[in-house]
């Protein structure tokens, strides 16, 4: 068994299921456009999280020091995969946008071993290949293949978001890692949104002011339950786990999304659904149990 402590495990997997809920609160806001959407978000969860912080005790943990250029970068990657992601399921479907978001295992498989010197196992390498095949099951491919026969620049716009929204997480992850000796998870979570809610500003504004005041309620919710706890939960988690480990356990969150759009929004639910949700958690955990002993390689080190 891994030495990760176990409660690592337990705030990863607990954020990436409350992460899950997203589909809920967006089918909620179904009336706010999708970039104030995302600003709002942002904006009630940092105020959450600036309450948590005050009663914490934890405002000096916040101060930036060391390595400022990555809590820079870790916000304007964090926004990117915000709205590309968001932009993914505009232009194609959610299915398609689960799938192309949680590509970022593959990235994180590559990356980590050069930047932040983790082996690559040979049971790491197969959790990720069966965690990849459940998303093929859970994801509607025909669909995705009809999208691209009919063409149309706002298709091939969703995919290219798609495709930037996987790559961006998995560099965030790695960002988390690399930083996590010198920001507390708090820390992280406090700049990234920060600075996010700066970069989104010039939006806040593209929603009217009746649709605004009648979702305010489900709006600081979100932010409250999706930004700030879901986000507390998830880098605490993944700054102590293993980046190829953590972007595998973060596949929960495609699981509980499909979970409370059945039981939620009563989203129908077919077999190969369930059959993708088990190869996930198949692979999730594997990936939990996973050992090591070198074998190969001077960056990409294959073990046992």
């Amino acid at each position: 068994m891994s030495t990760t402590p176990k409660i690592a495990y337990m705030e990863l997997i607990t954020g990436s299921i409350i992460f899950g809920m997203l589909g809920i609160f967006v089918d909620q806001l179904d009336a706010v456009p999708t970039l104030p959407m995302i600003f709002y978000k942002q904006f009630f969860g940092l105020l959450s999280l600036m309450v948590f912080i005050i009663i914490a005790g934890k405002l000096a943990t916040i101060k930036p020091h060391k390595k400022k250029r990555y809590l820079l970068l870790l916000g304007i990657i964090n926004t990117t995969t915000l709205l590309t992601y968001f932009i993914c399921i505009r232009y194609t479907s959610f299915s398609v946008a689960i799938l192309l978001l949680y590509t970022a295992p593959m990235y994180v498989t590559l990356l980590s071993a050069p930047i932040l010197k983790e082996t690559i196992t040979r049971k790491g390498l197969v959790a990720l290949c069966f965690s990849l095949i459940g998303l093929l099951f859970i994801v509607d491919l025909e669909a995705g293949i009809e999208g691209l026969r009919a063409g149309g620049s706002e298709y091939l716009i969703g995919i290219t978001a798609g495709i930037l929204s996987g790559l961006s997480f998995g560099i965030e992850i790695i960002n988390i890692r690399y930083i996590k000796d010198d920001y507390s998870s708090v820390a992280q979570l406090f700049w990234y949104t920060l600075i996010g809610i700066v970069l989104l500003l010039p939006f806040a504004g593209d929603v009217s002011k009746p649709v605004l005041i009648d979702n305010l309620g489900m709006l600081i919710l979100f932010g409250a339950v999706n930004t700030a706890l879901a986000a507390l939960l998830y880098v605490s988690g993944i700054a102590q786990i293993k980046a190829q480990t953590g972007s595998i356990l973060a596949l929960f969150e495609p699981v509980s999304g499909i979970f409370f759009d059945f039981t939620v929004v009563h989203t129908p639910i077919h077999a190969n659904t369930l059959i993708g949700c088990f190869f996930i958690l198949l692979g999730a955990a594997m990936a939990v149990t996973e050992k090591s002993s070198k074998i190969f390689g001077k960056y990409f080190k294959i073990q046992v």
